[in-house]
């Protein structure tokens, strides 16, 4: 008797410990930061400068229906065609579906092949259709910005060109996280 006692108490001790293991084990802690709020900063300005004109202030794109902020007919002459129709979303569900499950590093690089085809005003990128000098952050910035409206936190660590984490591993898609474990 006092053997099953003891088992059975062995019994209720493995399984609360088990459980409060378990339970640890499966919350997710807080994504820590992959850019600073000064490159998010920094981001945001040449995104309004840029991107924001066919991509919309909102960053949720364009369907190419009439009377879409800003107009068209506003944006330079250069920037007219690809405005007219539809514009892919930088941000919500939509752009999650698209960029969720890739890295951040190939989200700048998308970034930078725009910014080289529609320079923001005040980079080193002399005509619209050249590639931004290496060492220009302006790809890099508008990708912590991008990042920072979709929902990942700023934090300590520079974004780089190379920096390689899930997209939505650092945002705020709770819904697509839960799916992809």
């Amino acid at each position: 008797m006092v053997k099953t006692v003891k088992y059975n108490a062995l019994l209720i001790v493995v399984g609360v410990l088990g459980s409060g293991l378990f339970v640890l084990t499966g919350q997710q802690p807080a994504p820590s930061g992959v850019f600073t709020s000064a490159q998010a900063e920094a981001g945001r300005k040449a995104y309004e400068d840029t991107c924001g004109k066919c991509h919309t202030p909102t960053l949720l794109g364009r369907k190419g229906d009439p009377g879409e902020l800003p107009p068209v007919s506003s944006l330079p002459v250069y920037m007219q065609e690809m405005a007219s129709g539809p514009v892919p979303p930088l941000a919500g569900a939509d752009f999650m579906g698209r960029w969720g499950s890739r890295k951040t590093a190939e989200l700048t690089e998308r970034i930078n092949q725009a910014v080289g085809a529609f320079p923001p005003e005040g980079t080193n990128i002399p005509v619209p259709g050249h590639a931004p000098a290496e060492s220009d952050p302006t790809a890099v910035n508008i990708t912590a910005w991008v990042l920072q409206v979709n929902g990942a936190r700023a934090g300590t660590v520079p974004l780089t060109k190379t920096t390689a984490i899930i997209v939505r591993s650092i945002t705020a898609d709770q819904t697509r996280q839960a799916d992809a474990h």
